[in-house]
C-alpha cells in the first residue's frame, strides 16, 4: 500500500542519513574523568565498540579535559590514561581507541570543549557520566539519578552529537559481547526513527533483545494508528534479523515520560533511547527526552536529529 510504501521510505532516509553523518562504523566518544561513574561509561563506550559485538572497525576516542594543574596523581592525564588501557587490556576486548588530553581555555566550561572534541571527531555518540568527580567528592550535593553532573546536562543541551547518559545506577558491562536489552521509545517523528536506526544499524547485535514503545492513544501524537506504527518497526528488525518486542499501552494515571520509566525498569533495561530534534542553537529538548535522561536509573541515549530546527 502507499502508506507502507512511504513509511518504509521514511526509515530508509533515517538509516541513510544514519550512515552519512559520520560514515557506515560505529563511532564513540567517551569522557573520562577518573570518577567511579566516569569508568562506568567508559565500560559501556567498550562494550559498544568492541569488535565481538562491533566487527565493522567501531573506533572509540576517550577524552580527557585537564581542568585542575594541581589535580593529585590519580587524577592525572597520564594516571588516567593508564587506567583506561588496563580496561582496554581486558580478556575478550579488542578495540581500536585513542586517547585525548584536552585543555581548557578561560571562559569555556568542560562541557563546550567535550561537545566541540565530539563534534570535530565526528562521533555517532558521546558518552558521559551523569555525576562526575565533583558530585563524588562532595562537592555538589545530589541524588546520582534525579540531578545529572553539569558535565552530561551541559553536554545533553549544547551538542548536536547524540549523547549517552551513564548512571551510577546503570548496569555493570564489561566489554559484553551481547545479551544487552534496548528500550526505543517512539512517536514516530523523523527524530525518533533517527533514535531507531542508531540502534539496529550501528549499536544492537543479534544477540540482544529490543523493545519498541509507542503511546497506544491514536492522539494526533503520531500520524499512523500506533499498531501500525509498530509494524514497520517489527519488519525493519525482521529484515535485519534482530529480536524485537513491540509495546502499545498509555496509562492515564501518569504522564508518557514516566510510563516509558516504568517500562524500562519493567524490562530491566541496559539503555534506554529516544530521539529529540533539541537542537545545540535552540538549547530546546523535547521534554519527554529530558525527564527520561534525567530520572532513568539506566543509561539513557538521547539521539539529535540536526536536521530538524
Amino acid at each position: 500500500s502507499p502508506s507502507r510504501t512511504h513509511a518504509m521510505q521514511a526509515f530508509e532516509d533515517s538509516f541513510a542519513y544514519c550512515h552519512a553523518r559520520v560514515g557506515p562504523t560505529l563511532k564513540v566518544a567517551v569522557a573520562v574523568d577518573g570518577s567511579k561513574v566516569g569508568n562506568k561509561a567508559l565500560d559501556l563506550a567498550i562494550a559498544l565498540a568492541n569488535a565481538a559485538r562491533n566487527p565493522d572497525d567501531a573506533t572509540l576516542d576517550l577524552l580527557h579535559v585537564k581542568t585542575d594543574p594541581h589535580a593529585p596523581i590519580f587524577l592525572s592525564p597520564g594516571h588516567i590514561e593508564k587506567e583506561c588501557e588496563l580496561r582496554l587490556s581486558r580478556p575478550n576486548v579488542r578495540v581500536k581507541a585513542r586517547f585525548h588530553v584536552l585543555g581548557k581555555p578561560d571562559g569555556q566550561s568542560v562541557t563546550q570543549v567535550l561537545a566541540k572534541a565530539a563534534e570535530a571527531t565526528q562521533v555517532d555518540l558521546l558518552v558521559v557520566g551523569a555525576t562526575g568527580l565533583k558530585i563524588e567528592k562532595g562537592d555538589v550535593h545530589a541524588d546520582s539519578f534525579t540531578v545529572m553532573g553539569s558535565t552530561s546536562d551541559g553536554s545533553l543541551h549544547r551538542s548536536d552529537v547524540s549523547v549517552a547518559i551513564v548512571k551510577a545506577t546503570s548496569y555493570e558491562l564489561n566489554g559484553e559481547s551481547g545479551g544487552m536489552t534496548f528500550l526505543v521509545a517512539t512517536d514516530d517523528s523523523p527524530s525518533a526513527k533517527l533514535a531507531f536506526a542508531l540502534c539496529v544499524s550501528k549499536l544492537a547485535t543479534a544477540k540482544d533483545t529490543i523493545h519498541v514503545y509507542v503511546n497506544k492513544e491514536n492522539d494526533g501524537s503520531v500520524l499512523e494508528h500506533p499498531d501500525t506504527v509498530l509494524k514497520h518497526y517489527k519488519q525493519v528488525c525482521d529484515l535485519k534479523r534482530l529480536t524485537c518486542v513491540m509495546h502499545s499501552q498509555r496509562d492515564h494515571t501518569t504522564s508518557v515520560a514516566d510510563e516509558i520509566l516504568a517500562l524500562a525498569r519493567k524490562l530491566e533495561c541496559d539503555i534506554l533511547m529516544l530521539g529529540t530534534n533539541g537542537h545545540a542553537r535552540t538549547n530546546v529538548i523535547g521534554s519527554v527526552s529530558l525527564r527520561c535522561a534525567r530520572k532513568a536509573k539506566c543509561t539513557t541515549i538521547v539521539v539529535k536529529d540536526p536536521r530538524i530546527s
